[in-house]
């Protein structure tokens, strides 16, 4: 029977693969469960790596290379690195186990903030609420919520001896928030190139659309209804799948005036838990896509960004813009952050030079059956603030493939290769497969 079931799944995999269609195996954003995707932990990780960077340049590569030790400066800011090169880097003279074992406590780390991303939209208090996501015009709301959490990041990373695990829950529920306004609002289809600098710094972060002012409208969007595929049948439970390709659906005046909006979803509610739902006396935006009900309420269609898939995005089409901004925007938070809390804390809280004992205890943790839920050794990104960045990350996702492979080979053998994450969160609570679980 197990061989069957193995042969089952096999044979999904190909068609799932051949059509393009969805791939069986939870990557986790808002939305994106596609192979072409790029998440929300992957948008975390991409800017750490450029954070990082920076830092090790500062404190060691950058001092090392005045007492004789050499790294080109426009060769390490152009090239992409893992955190793996990064340590390699900093620390020449360390074998490739002891960068393993030194970058382990800081790997773990990040995991941990990676993971308090992603459970933004598995967590019932936070998954449809609209501050959390930036949804329903939910704009001061949402900076109001990232303040508050950023507060409790840095007052407790200055903080002698204070356990930091609150501090890296914050920081993993704050940055979901900060990403979601590039592909929840309509920042891009303003023709906006740079990130909301605004963003964790005021509550105000730019002009907003009226209560009653309508923002969106039919035109531009085609309506689309196709037959499922058996995984998108298990995945979505519902079929036929019906879903809207849209450009140019945001009012011209809302865009040219440089008023924000976003997409409003059925059953929302605000941070006292009164309900937000879409308005049905003016055409407001819908969040969209085929998991989302009100977009067949006018205005129809949706204006998300979350995936590259108009099954799951009707502004799929920009969804590469909007990441490319969420990782910007992720690496000045963390910068940012670096410069108020200053280095010494900084290193702290993400453990980059760990202690002997730390570094122990992570090895002892990965021995005893510890694994990465969303990092990925093989993440390689540069510091360019040029195209490279896209490039660096649909290089990303070419490699999907083999991850995915290795996945699944986990699945059928007692070998566990350490440095694949498992993409499991059943023992928080949730089931990543699940869409009863997805916001």
């Amino acid at each position: 029977m197990l061989n069957t079931h193995i042969l089952f799944l096999f044979h999904l995999l190909s068609i799932c693969l051949y059509t393009n269609a969805f791939i069986p195996y939870p990557i986790i954003g808002d939305g994106a469960q596609t192979s072409d995707s790029i998440t929300h932990t992957e948008i975390t990780q991409a800017g750490f790596i450029r954070c990082l960077a920076r830092f090790f340049y500062d404190t060691r590569i950058h001092p090392n290379n005045n007492n004789g030790h050499t790294v080109n400066e426009k060769e390490y800011f152009t090239n992409a690195h893992t955190i793996d090169d990064l340590y390699k880097l900093a620390y020449p003279a360390y074998s490739q186990a002891q960068v393993e074992l030194y970058s382990l406590p800081l790997k773990l780390v990040l995991d941990f903030v990676m993971t308090s991303n992603a459970l933004v939209d598995f967590d019932p208090k936070t998954k449809k609420l609209s501050a959390a996501h930036f949804d329903s015009e939910a704009f001061i709301n949402g900076s109001r919520r990232i303040l508050r959490l950023r507060k409790t990041v840095v007052n407790d990373a200055r903080t002698t001896g204070k356990d930091l695990t609150d501090a890296r829950q914050s920081l993993g529920r704050l940055l979901h928030t900060l990403q979601d306004f590039y592909s929840h609002s309509n920042w891009i289809e303003m023709g906006k190139t740079n990130i909301n600098g605004l963003i964790g710094v005021r509550e105000n972060v730019g002009s907003v659309a009226g209560r009653n002012q309508p923002t969106c409208t039919k035109n531009g969007c085609t309506r689309i209804e196709r037959k499922c595929t058996l995984w998108e049948r298990i995945t979505y439970r519902k079929c036929p799948l019906v879903y809207y390709d849209c450009k140019n659906n945001i009012r011209p005046d809302i865009n040219n005036r440089k008023l924000l909006t976003s997409g409003y979803l059925f059953n929302q509610f605000d941070e006292n838990y009164n309900l937000l739902s879409k308005p049905t006396n003016v055409e407001k935006c819908s969040h969209g896509g085929v998991i989302d009900d009100s977009a067949h309420v006018p205005a129809i269609g949706g204006i998300n960004k979350d995936s590259n898939t108009l099954i799951l995005s009707p502004h799929s089409n920009l969804h590469f813009k909007a990441v490319s901004l969420a990782v910007l925007a992720t690496e000045q938070f963390f910068n940012n952050l670096r410069k108020d809390i200053g280095d010494k804390n900084f290193n702290r809280l993400f453990m980059i030079t760990p202690t002997q004992a730390q570094s122990q205890a992570a090895s002892n943790a990965v021995k005893s059956g510890h694994r990465f839920r969303f990092f990925t050794s093989s993440l390689s990104v540069s510091t360019t603030q040029d195209n490279s960045l896209l490039t660096n990350l649909t290089n990303w996702i070419k490699k999907r493939i083999n991850m995915i492979k290795a996945i699944l080979s986990g699945w059928f053998s007692r070998h566990k290769n350490s440095d694949v994450p498992t993409y499991d969160i059943k023992d928080l609570g949730y089931d990543s497969k699940d869409m009863k679980y997805f916001r």
